[in-house]
Order: C-alpha cells, then structure tokens, then sequence
C-alpha cells in the first residue's frame, strides 16, 4: 500500500519542483528585460539632435559632423573592427574640423556635455580614442 502512495507523491514533488523552476526563469527573463528595456532608454536619451546648432555660427557644420560620427559611435557593431576603424577615424576629422572652426575649448565642452549623457562603454571609448587621434592630425578634411 505505501508503494503505491509512494509513485504519486515522488511525481506531485517532481511537478512542483518543475514548476518552482519554470517560475524562477521567468523572474530572470523578466528582470533581464527591464534591464534591455532601461539600457535602451539610456540609449535614446542621447539626443544629439537636441543640440542648438546655431549657437556655434561659423562651426555649425562642423558641430554637425561631429554629431554624425558620434550617432555611428552608439549605433556601431563592435564586432566589425574595419567599421570602427572608420567611425574613429570620422570622429577624429570632425572633431579635428570643429576645434579649427571654434576652439579646442569649445569644442572639448561639447564633447563632455555628449559624454556625461553616453552610458554605452564601448562608444565612449571609441569616441575617446576618436578624440585623442584627433590631437595628433595636422588639419581638418571636409
């Protein structure tokens, strides 16, 4: 008699320890997509387009520029290292193009400004080292 009992409660424990599991991988999946869905929007509140052109005159095409190659910063695939080869050498030019319209000041404040908004490592550090070519270039290429 306790055989019998035996098989339905070991298979009643199974199926609740299956459902305990199923349960606690869609707490993960759920909490790993809120932590998608907050990393996208940090993302999209960088609005380069937020920034009031204008304001710089002579420089606004270069601003422009500038605000381009920082756009293909965040929307880059990393895993193409040709791509980002180009993207840094896109944001070297135009950082190189703003600092000779402006001033190196102006412009590092621009690019701070843009920084402190960028939660995305690998796109800060693409645009750094953009930055930092930019330092050692002779002359601006439009």
């Amino acid at each position: 008699m306790n055989k019998k009992l035996l098989a339905p409660l070991l298979f009643s424990v199974v199926l609740m320890g299956c459902d305990d599991a199923s349960e606690a991988i869609d707490k993960a999946q759920e909490a790993a997509n809120k932590a998608v869905d907050m990393a996208q929007e940090k993302l999209e509140s960088v609005d380069l387009e937020a920034i009031n052109i204008e304001q710089f005159g002579d420089a606004a095409s270069s601003v422009s520029e500038l605000a381009e190659s920082i756009d293909e910063a965040l929307n880059a695939d990393y895993s193409n290292p040709e791509a980002l080869v180009e993207i840094q050498e896109h944001i070297a030019n135009a950082y190189s193009c703003l600092v000779e319209a402006s001033s190196e000041s102006s412009a590092e404040k621009l690019v701070n400004k843009v920084m402190s908004t960028i939660s995305n490592q690998e796109a800060q550090s693409l645009i750094e080292k953009g930055i930092e070519s930019a330092k050692e270039m002779q002359a601006c290429v439009m």
